[in-house]
């Protein structure tokens, strides 16, 4: 007994060191939820082990960790097929050493167990991860366990170090006794008993009033019905053991008769799998009571999980979705292959009943083997039985986009666009003489190529035949597209003939003059405008067709021309042909920028005659191809990445030579946004993880989009945008990004199978750091001397000032004068504030001021610079000025991406800033109106002719102290209709004239003011209105260009006002820039190094394009002003009357 007392003292005394050396540990060491659970903790037992703890560091590819047993443990049998690996629930695959292709080595050697991550191997364990050790017969993953670790022969505490080259360490003790139990970590409060009175008075001893002291409490022999509780008491004490599977305890209270320091009890007829709270109280012989806090254990659960319900829905031809049910919480994992030997798995590791599992990357039209496994929270697995799906076959590729001719002396020259299937194999390309081919093996057409290219040049034609030509891309299991059509007549140049009548020679307009807008006139040329989601696009006009068809020719909309076709035959497919859209109130169908529409016609919707039938979506032009399987005429096309109104034409032609026709239109609407405001505009917030959720029944659900082909969630591109396709119904979007507060949108009801709402997140706020600049002192400069004041006196006689003062004097005696003035000094006010709004609304008031308050640093500073930055146009090449460059801190890129804001600069005229910073790590941004970031028109260029070290929002890391940051980054002009509708443009020439004209009027009313009533007030005015002319002069007025372009009248040679001028660049057709003409018909470009095309568009006369614009030779912007003739739509030949 006195052996046993001992021992427990012993052992409390070594629990409170290890709790002493545990709290030391918390703050000197990173090791978190370190244990182990041996099998065993009887001496001179062979035992398993099962060790776990968390790493918050991790480790990488090529460290080791150690486990270090005490010496007395006998660890000699134990061999590399003895230990299991497993980060987070997964197992590594072990060798004896890294030879291999294995992703841990595992060696025994001196009772130390050493791990190796083997590098190369990809298998690097995370931060926070969950390290799982098991040595013995318990291994059945990469080990087959068949030694295990024997105790010490001694009863006593011993360690297990864990270390290692990776950087964590810790240590577990193992209490190891005569008998089996498992320790567990308690604290006990102390309890019962009351306070110590002096009062009183015998000659007694003092009477006990001290509760017993509970400590060890081990629960071990865990069955799947019974667990055994022990515990130690500091005196003799009761046993009482409350329990219950809830913290009330409600199963009543076990309890033993006597009164025991070292106490032991058995709970049996437990349910299985299931968690039970227990409470020990105990009493000594004067009554006092001690309770201990609160603690729990599980029994095991002994039975494997119920599979039921294994299905395959959502197969395609590169994917397929397993789903299954279980009676229990367990995880998820399919295996799969071609034969019953799988080889390939994907898991889940949530545990649910309801199981889930997508499979992709897999080949069409081929059988696959799977088989679904779970397994539960107490490792007990079900597997199915081998199961069988077989996936679609193989999709023909879609058609080739944007495809173009252009024709010269004897030859024609192709262009297209090829589509981004990845088994695309060539294109095949068919010349025909007297129609379109039939088909991509139309035997009375040539097959001129079949590569793989995006452009063809046909040489030797005759001028003046017409050459019908079918562009079909077909992939590697042979399979064509529908194919794209296009016509070309070569023609020899024509010679030039001298005018008879020239264009009038147009005045050199003055300095003063610029572009300017007026009312009335002819209306503009239809833009589209982006509508908000749910609006209803009501009474909008659908312009003109822009396919060249006569008015004659032009079929009505939505309605049939005369035949059996019907608007109502045609179907728009997308979202995988698993959505059919249908036409909104205004009669139109919507779609997505660059989505995937299969465009569909029943066979039983014409004739059997049919020789062939077209489809015409804007200027390009498909052959719509028979698939005999689904009874469907087919085109797939991809929807350009434009905002407009596309005119869809389907022409059949029979056999007989009789043809049926029908039209309709498809609207391209923009796609949805996440956005922050940052000094009043609009940013996009890049990669923004964006969820879809449903409405079924009461609740929004998350949307499966998997039927659909599409992902939720999903994250928004570098702009901030994304779109959906889904079926009509009710919907709620929300979006997330790093360093913002979430958002969600208003409840959609979508009737129009796009969702595409525009979310507005909010940056957490956060202390901006400033960091000072390095401090240089500038010398103060004497003055080289003052003008002689002889100098000064003479001018001042000079002036006739008895004259001026006599004539102010006569005006202020005017009658109303001094009322006029009362009234000037509020309206002067009014004026200067109303500027200065217009000016910081409109004109980049805001980022001027910025710049006019740090400008000074760039001449402070500019001797310790090393260069600078520029801020350009990535297209036009031309610098951006008042940019604003904000410059932020990268510290911890996993928890803030984004950094902290650290400095800011705006630039100037020429587009140029810089940043001087310390070691670290950095990223820019830049925000400018009308302009994107970071730029997708050269996000894969380094270099950009004479801009080096070009910027696509990468971190910069900067190691030398007092460092210069001086990238040059590229902003594409923003394609977005706001920036290009001619209204647009035009009220922005309007407020600038309003602004210009309301600038001068203060200066001259703040001037008068003073003259006839000289306060201190009215001198400040006059400074103030000064300033902002200025400002409005910088702001507000557009740059004079050194000359002047012209748009005349080919037939009368007057000069054409609002007419719309847009500049493009012709590989990725990106709009540069749109200006409408004054009413003298100018125009003025600046173009950088570069190749354009330009587009000249006016109501009544036919548009007319200059291409090529060819500056890329040029060193410098300069500008384009050519004299552009339009001719009339309804001209006459000349000389015809």
């Amino acid at each position: 007994m006195l052996r046993r007392i001992i021992q427990t003292l012993t052992l409390a005394a070594v629990v409170s060191t290890a709790a002493i050396v545990g709290a030391w540990n918390v703050s000197a060491a990173t090791l978190t939820s370190a244990n182990d659970y041996p099998s065993t903790l009887q001496s001179s037992q062979a035992s398993n082990h099962r060790v776990l703890f968390t790493t918050p560091t991790g480790v990488s590819e090529g460290s080791t960790i150690t486990l270090t047993f005490a010496s007395a443990f006998d660890t000699s049998s134990i061999t590399e097929d003895d230990v299991d690996v497993a980060d987070d629930g997964t197992d590594l695959t072990t060798a004896a050493s890294c030879a291999g292709t294995e992703q841990a080595s595992v060696a025994m050697a001196s009772d130390v167990l050493t791990i190796t991550i083997c590098a190369g191997d990809g298998r690097a364990i995370a931060a926070t991860s969950s390290v799982a050790i098991e040595i013995g017969t318990n291994t059945t993953s990469s080990g087959t366990g068949a030694n295990r670790i024997t105790n010490p022969t001694s009863t006593g505490n011993y360690y297990v170090a864990i270390g290692g080259t990776f950087g964590d360490s810790g240590s577990i003790i193992l209490p190891i006794d005569g008998d089996d139990s498992l320790s567990v970590t308690a604290t006990v409060p102390s309890g019962g008993g009351g306070e110590d009175d002096d009062g009183g008075g015998g000659g007694g001893s003092p009477a006990d009033t001290t509760a017993p002291n509970i400590s060890s409490i081990v629960v071990s022999g865990i069955s799947v019905s019974a667990a055994t509780v022990s515990w130690a008491t500091s005196e003799a004490a009761t046993r009482l053991l409350d329990y219950g599977l809830t913290t009330s305890f409600e199963l009543g209270t076990a309890t033993v008769s006597g009164y025991y320091t070292s106490h032991t009890i058995t709970l049996s007829s437990l349910a299985q799998g299931q968690t039970y709270y227990f409470r020990i109280r105990g009493a000594d012989s004067a009554g006092n009571m001690a309770t201990s806090s609160t603690q729990s254990f599980a029994t095991l659960d002994g039975t494997d999980p119920i599979i039921s319900g294994i299905n395959v829905t959502d197969v395609t031809s590169t994917s397929a979705r397993v789903t299954w049910t279980t009676n229990e919480s367990a995880n998820s994992t399919v295996s799969y292959g071609t034969s019953t030997s799988y080889g390939n798995s994907q898991a889940n590791s949530s545990l649910v009943t309801s199981h889930s599992i997508l499979l992709t990357g897999l080949t069409a039209g081929t059988t696959y083997h799977f088989q679904v496994l779970s397994t539960d929270a107490s490792s007990n697995q079900a597997f199915s039985s081998d199961q069988t799906f077989v996936t679609d076959e193989d999709d023909a590729p879609g058609n080739v986009s944007s495809l173009a001719i252009a024709q010269g002396d004897g030859q024609l020259t192709l262009s297209w666009t090829n589509p981004t299937d990845a088994d695309l194999a060539g294109i095949r390309v068919l010349r025909c003489l007297g129609g379109y081919p039939t088909g991509p093996t139309d035997g009375s057409c040539t097959v001129v190529s079949t590569s793989l290219a995006t452009n063809l040049t046909q040489t030797g034609l005759t001028n003046g035949t017409t050459y019908y030509y079918g562009v079909f891309a077909y992939d590697e299991a042979g399979q064509f597209a529908s194919g794209a059509l296009v016509q070309g007549t070569p023609q020899a140049p024509e010679e030039e003939v001298p005018s008879v009548e020239e264009p009038p020679i147009e005045e050199e307009p003055s300095e003063e003059e610029e572009p300017s807008d007026e009312p009335g006139g002819e209306e503009d040329l239809p833009v589209p405008v982006p509508e908000e989601p749910g609006e209803e696009p009501g009474g909008e006009e659908i312009p003109p067709s822009d396919t060249g068809e006569t008015e004659a020719e032009e079929p009505t909309s939505l309605g049939a021309e005369e035949g059996d076709l019907s608007d109502a035959d045609v179907l728009y497919l997308v979202a995988d042909e698993s959505i059919t859209l249908t036409t909104t109130s205004s009669g139109v169908v919507e779609v997505t920028p660059t989505s995937d529409v299969r465009i569909v016609i029943p066979a039983r919707a014409v004739s059997d005659s049919v020789e062939l039938i077209t489809l015409t979506v804007g200027t390009d032009t498909y052959l719509m191809r028979r698939d005999d399987a689904l009874d469907l005429y087919v085109a797939d096309l991809t929807i350009p990445d434009v905002l407009t109104i596309l005119q869809v034409s389907v022409l059949v032609t029979y056999e007989d030579g009789s043809t049926d026709a029908v039209s309709s239109y498809l609207r391209v609407v923009s796609l949805g946004a996440i956005y922050q405001v940052i000094d009043g505009e609009e940013a996009a917030v890049g990669s923004a993880r964006v969820t879809l959720f449903e409405l079924v029944g009461e609740e929004f659900v998350v949307w499966d989009g998997s039927p659909y082909g599409q992902f939720n969630p999903t994250t928004a591109n570098a702009n901030g945008q994304f779109a959906w396709y889904v079926p009509n119904g009710t919907y709620r979007v929300s979006a997330s990004a790093d360093g913002f507060a979430s958002a969600t949108s208003e409840t959609l009801i979508i009737d129009h199978a796009i969702v595409n709402p525009r979310l507005r997140l909010i940056a957490i706020e956060e202390e901006e750091e400033v960091i000072e600049e390095p401090s240089e002192e500038v010398p103060e400069q004497t003055p080289s001397g003052a003008a002689p004041s002889t100098l000064a006196q003479s001018f001042l006689e000079a002036l006739p000032v008895a004259e001026v003062q006599q004539t102010l004097e006569a005006i202020r005696e005017l009658p109303g004068v001094e009322e006029a003035s009362e009234i000037s000094t509020p309206a002067l006010a009014i004026t200067a504030g109303a500027s200065v709004v217009v000016l910081s609304v409109a004109f980049d008031f805001l980022p001027f001021l910025q710049y006019f308050f740090t400008a000074p640093v760039l001449f402070f500073w500019r001797r310790r610079r090393k260069g600078y930055g520029v801020v350009y146009n990535a297209i036009a090449k031309t610098p951006i000025d008042l940019a604003v460059v904000r410059l932020f801190k990268i510290e911890d890129e996993a928890a803030r991406p984004q950094g902290r804001l650290v400095k800011s600069r705006v630039t100037d005229k020429g587009g140029r800033y810089f940043f001087l910073v310390q070691p670290g790590r950095y990223r820019l941004t830049i925000t400018k109106p009308g302009f994107q970031y970071p730029s997708e028109y050269l996000k894969e260029e380094k270099t950009d002719g004479a801009f080096l070290d070009v910027y696509h929002g990468e971190i910069v890391e900067v190691t030398a102290d007092n460092a210069v940051i001086t990238a040059n980054i590229p902003l594409d002009p923003s394609q977005a209709a706001k920036y290009n509708e001619p209204s647009w443009l035009r009220r922005r020439v309007l407020l600038r004239a309003a602004q210009h004209a309301v600038a001068i009027a203060g200066v001259i009313t703040a001037v008068a003011f003073a003259l006839v009533r000289p306060t201190i007030f009215s001198v400040g005015m006059v400074v103030v209105q000064v300033g902002i002319y200025l400002l409005a002069r910088r702001l507000a007025r557009p740059h004079k260009p050194i000359s002047w372009g012209i748009v005349y009248n080919q037939d009368t040679g007057r000069p054409l006002s609002r007419v719309i001028a847009r500049v493009f660049e012709p590989k990725y057709n990106k709009l540069l820039e749109t200006q409408i003409t004054d009413s003298k018909g100018r125009y003025a470009f600046m173009l950088g190094p570069n190749q354009y095309y330009a587009t000249f568009q006016k109501d009544g006369f036919k548009q007319k394009s200059i291409d090529p614009i060819d500056y890329s030779q040029s060193a410098e912007p300069k500008g384009f002003s050519e004299k552009v003739p339009l001719e009339p739509e309804n001209s006459s030949p000349q000389g015809e009357h």
